[in-house]
């Protein structure tokens, strides 16, 4: 039954251009590469305009998505893209009173009543959680790029002054703090950090950015991690190929 709901469902959004392209994650015909070519795409862009144009990018964490999706409020996102009826009934239905126990060394704990989340290993997870992510663009500056992969959260914006760049990210991220808190989600700024990407080596060493989330200033990394792919500032992937040849040896001396 699930696995119906899910493909009807999912058909339903796709025709009725419910999902945003930048939300890449558990949809047919999209992956990872998406969200690193629509990134990496858009920073090229700017390298070759004159005057060039440099990119600060934002990889912002948010803290277990996945497990505290707030269900009355998923629901409500759910009506909102204009399911109702029969089908709204179902999923609520599919959401409420469900419990969790955790088996540990052949001893099985007592259940417990599961209160936020999606339920672990169902077909239909993934894409109830696209849904209640699927609001986040509401909360972009004009400028300002975003693509997403479930919750991996890459936000950037292109400009030739850096410091307009700043304003905009800093715009959309107090937005997307308030999008967060409504959702009783958790940013965490700890994991979040930021990146310059330019050509330009020294202005890039120099300028550090005063972005923030939730008052709290976001750390500055000149080799960010994006879907398991380090950058650099010149996206040149010249550490990321060192990490991948290195492991790849490893394992082969293992051999």
């Amino acid at each position: 039954m699930e696995r119906v709901i899910h493909r009807r469902l999912m058909n339903w959004l796709i025709e009725n251009k419910k999902l945003h392209f930048y939300q890449t994650a558990f949809r047919t015909h999209h992956s990872t590469t998406d969200q690193l070519f629509y990134l990496n795409q858009s920073i090229i862009d700017g390298f070759q305009e004159k005057p060039h144009k440099k990119t600060l990018a934002v990889f912002l964490d948010i803290s277990a998505a996945f497990d505290r999706v707030w269900r009355q409020k998923l629901v409500h996102t759910i009506q909102g893209t204009g399911i109702n009826g029969k089908a709204l009934l179902w999923i609520n239905d599919f959401l409420r009173g469900r419990k969790f126990s955790v088996r540990f060394n052949g001893a099985l704990s007592e259940s417990r009543r599961m209160w936020a989340g999606v339920p672990q290993g169902s077909v239909l997870s993934p894409l109830l959680f696209l849904i209640f992510m699927n609001t986040i663009h509401h909360h972009i500056h004009p400028d300002t790029n975003i693509a997403c992969y479930a919750d991996d959260i890459a936000i950037w914006h292109s400009h030739n002054d850096i410091t307009e760049s700043e304003k905009a990210l800093n715009t959309t991220l107090k937005g997307i703090a308030e999008w967060a808190e409504n959702l009783k989600l958790t940013t965490n700024a700890d994991k979040t950090n930021y990146c310059i990407f330019s050509t330009d080596r020294r202005h890039r060493s120099s300028f550090n950015a005063n972005i923030k989330i939730q008052n709290s200033q976001i750390k500055k990394v000149d080799l960010p991690t994006c879907l398991g792919v380090t950058l650099d500032p010149e996206l040149r992937f010249s550490k990321h190929i060192e990490q991948t040849t290195n492991k790849a040896l490893g394992k082969l001396n293992i051999l």
